[in-house]
């Protein structure tokens, strides 16, 4: 067990504040309270066997020849993921976004790179 702060847990994964809080809300990754009543995240909890299927649906097996264009809300269920993640992805260029005849961005769940 590793426990850490949200600030270190978040970097250690790549991830926001916001998504972090949703893998709680999720029960996704245990947290316990220091005695100043600090939130601390067990990382290793991730790696549990109730969270493999969560985990895979980050699109690893994913055909990346086919794009798979979704919605923002879409991609925030399929990938688990907050939004503010996404955004970050989209300006670190680590997932392709294109926008709609409504102006919403659409999501290609294929081209997201773990780099």
């Amino acid at each position: 067990m590793r426990f850490l702060t949200a600030k270190k847990a978040c970097q250690e994964l790549g991830i926001t504040k916001v998504t972090l809080e949703y893998w709680e809300q999720q029960g996704m990754i245990q947290t316990i309270s220091d005695r100043n009543n600090t939130k601390r995240y067990d990382i290793d909890s991730l790696a549990s066997e109730s969270n493999q299927d969560k985990l895979a649906r980050v699109p690893a097996a994913l055909d990346p020849q086919q794009p798979q264009w979704v919605s923002l809300k879409e991609a925030m269920k399929r990938l688990g993921v907050a939004r503010g993640t996404l955004r970050s992805w989209e300006a670190a260029g680590k997932i392709k976004t294109k926008r709609n005849h409504r102006n919403h961005r659409l999501y290609d769940l294929s081209s997201v790179r773990s780099d």
